[in-house]
Order: C-alpha cells, then sequence, then structure tokens
C-alpha cells in the first residue's frame, strides 16, 4: 500500500492524508482513492470495485468512446460505504456571507476534503494557465495560514495528477470566476468505531471483502454483461459496451481515428490501463490473504497485459505528434490479441474465486 502524505496538524496549518492514487484517469476516482488508500479497513472496498468497465452508449451517441470503470465516478462519488458527504455551492456561502476561505479551513479542520470548481485559466501548472478559460475541479486537502497556500491534486500541464500548493488569492481568483458550475462538495474519511452511529442512517463506516461478488462482477466483465442492471432499483440500467467488449468498442474507435472521424483521446487507453494495474494490486492483495495461491499463470499474464497497455498507451502519445495511422493500426491488432489473453486469465481468477467462495459459504 502507498504510504500517505503525512497528516499534520497546529493552530497553523493542517494537511489530511492523501496519496497518489493508484487509478486517476479520471479525478472523481483519484480523489475517493488519494484518500481511501491510505486505510487498511478501505482495501476490501477497493479491490470488489474496479473490476468492470464500460463504455456509455450516451457517450458513444457523442462520438466519443468515453471508456470508464463501473461504477463509475459519478456513481462512486457520493456512494462510498468509508466517506461522509455534505454538500452545498458557492451562492449559499454568498447568502449567508461566509468566507470560502474559513469554510474550507474550518471543514479542513473537522477531517473534510474540499471539492468545488475553478477557472484553470488562473491556476498555475495547469494546461489552460493563462491560455484559455476552463472549468475543471479542485480537490483540496490541507492549508497553511503562515505561507497562506492550500495543498491540492490537479493535473497539470504534463496530464500528470500532481499534488500542489496553491496561494490563497490565487484560489480567490479562479473560485469567484464564472465556472458556471457552483457545486461545492466535502467528504470525511469514517472510522470503523463510528459505523455504530449510522445505524438508522446511512450505515457507512464498514464494508466487509465479499469474495462471491468480486467473483460475480468479474464475471459480468469476462462475459460482457451490463453490471448497471445491479442497481435498477436505484436507477435505470444503462446502456453501452461493457466488460470484455470494451476491446472491440476501443478496436472501433480507432478505426474512425484512422478515417479521421473522430477526435484523439488517449484516455481510454491510460484507463484501460488503470484497469490492468488494478488487476495486479488485487491479485497481490488476495495472494496476502491467503485467497489464492502464490503461485499462480495468471499473475504474469497480467503482468505482460498491464505493459503492453502501458507501451500502447505511450505510442499514442506519440500518435498525437506523428499521425502516423500505422500506429493505430497497430494498436488495432494488439488490443484483439489481448483480449484472448486477459479472457483466459481471468477465467483461472475466476475459478479461484469461485471456489474459495464456495469453500466458506
Amino acid at each position: 500500500m502507498t504510504q500517505p502524505v503525512e497528516t499534520a496538524q497546529s493552530l497553523e496549518r493542517r494537511v489530511l492524508p492523501f496519496t497518489q492514487p493508484d487509478v486517476y484517469g479520471f479525478l472523481g476516482h483519484a480523489f475517493v482513492l488519494g484518500i481511501l488508500q491510505n486505510y487498511e479497513e478501505c482495501q476490501p472496498w477497493i479491490h470488489t470495485n474496479y473490476m468492470q468497465m464500460y463504455i456509455s452508449q450516451h457517450y458513444i451517441d457523442l462520438n466519443e468512446y468515453r471508456l470508464d470503470f463501473y461504477p463509475d465516478l459519478l456513481i462512486i462519488f457520493g456512494n462510498v460505504p468509508w466517506l461522509e458527504y455534505r454538500q452545498t455551492d458557492k451562492a449559499e456561502l454568498k447568502r449567508f456571507n461566509i468566507s470560502v476561505h474559513d469554510y474550507i479551513q474550518r471543514q479542513i479542520d473537522g477531517g473534510f476534503y474540499f471539492f468545488s470548481y475553478v477557472d484553470e485559466y488562473y491556476i498555475p501548472f495547469t494546461l489552460a494557465y493563462g491560455e484559455h478559460h476552463f472549468t475543471h475541479d479542485i480537490f483540496i486537502y490541507g492549508y497553511d495560514r503562515a505561507r497562506r497556500v492550500y495543498h491540492y491534486a490537479v493535473f497539470d500541464r504534463n496530464r500528470q495528477f500532481t499534488l500542489r500548493e496553491l496561494e490563497f488569492d490565487v484560489f480567490d481568483t479562479a473560485y469567484q470566476a464564472d465556472t458556471r458550475q457552483n457545486a461545492i462538495s466535502v467528504c470525511r474519511k469514517v472510522a470503523p468505531e463510528e459505523y455504530a452511529a449510522y445505524k438508522y442512517d446511512f450505515k457507512i463506516g464498514k464494508y466487509d471483502l465479499d469474495v462471491a461478488l468480486m467473483a460475480d462482477m468479474l464475471d459480468d466483465y469476462v462475459n460482457a454483461r451490463n453490471s448497471s442492471d445491479r442497481l435498477r432499483l436505484y436507477r435505470n440500467a444503462e446502456p453501452g459496451r461493457w466488460g470484455m467488449d470494451v476491446y472491440d468498442a476501443l478496436g472501433e474507435y480507432y478505426g474512425l481515428l484512422i478515417e479521421d472521424r473522430i477526435n484523439l483521446d488517449v484516455r481510454q487507453m491510460h484507463n484501460l490501463w488503470e484497469h490492468k494495474k488494478m488487476m495486479l494490486v488485487r491479485i497481490g492483495y488476495l495472494q496476502q490473504l491467503g485467497i489464492v495461491a502464490q503461485e499462480v499463470p495468471y499473475l504474469d499474464t497480467f503482468r505482460r497485459l498491464e505493459q503492453e497497455t502501458f507501451k500502447m498507451r505511450n505510442m499514442l502519445l506519440k500518435f498525437f505528434f506523428s499521425r502516423n495511422n500505422a500506429a493505430l493500426t497497430k494498436i488495432i491488432a494488439l488490443l484483439a490479441a489481448m483480449k484472448a489473453s486477459e479472457r483466459e486469465a481471468c477465467m483461472q481468477l475466476l475459478a479461484d474465486l469461485r471456489r474459495y467462495a464456495a469453500a466458506q459459504a
């Protein structure tokens, strides 16, 4: 498990635990995992999730093949069993004449992380800085009054997810700009001993490892099953391309890119790479718990898949400059081969999970 940013607390400074997340292609996942990865009790929830992938038909219809984990960031951000959420908005703070700086610092003093929207035209180190107005998320996990800076997470100009400092005055300018997004959300990591306090409410602060559910989600992934069917009591099912069918969908996307009928977006391949990373981390976690053996044939397969996906991600970054379609043709062929290899590895892992779950029943 990665080491968290050290928690520092004084009258003038406080920094909440936040670490470089394993998933950061979309910020909703990055913010959640940057908090939860610091805690051993959160590992069961993390490893039960981040297995299924999908591309919503809504985005395909918009000519945007947005590959994401399922549950996606819109479901995850607000429905995590280890996080207590509170919501307000910028207008509400103004209505009650509350300084945003006082609000942020009081929330952090109470253990709450701050999330809202800013205009990145004013945020140093971002792609938009000084170039064009661009509304984007900001996530603050600490402050230093003496130095007048916030600790925050951001995508920098190199598209890297980084942890930086931001001057109070700079934040104020970016926050007060016309972002057309006024939501404010704060969240706090709940301790396991608080679970009883939520008995008649949200029942947050507890999530036990469920190997049978993990197997079901892996089965959904392997068989391209629509996992949103599992939430039909809560929301309508989401049509789209699910599980291993995303390989075929990505092949179609890169085919459209060769024909110059769609825009280049490297996030799909980045997120596919993060999926392979999470599969490797999950297998390591299951080995630590004795759920799968230390020597399993599919571990090497997932290592190779992670490396190959990372190489394809870099090939796309080079394509951005070269526009050599031969790279895309190669990626399409590699995706087809990867799909077959991963299916076999997933079936082996699934058999181990089913075997363990049956023994525990």
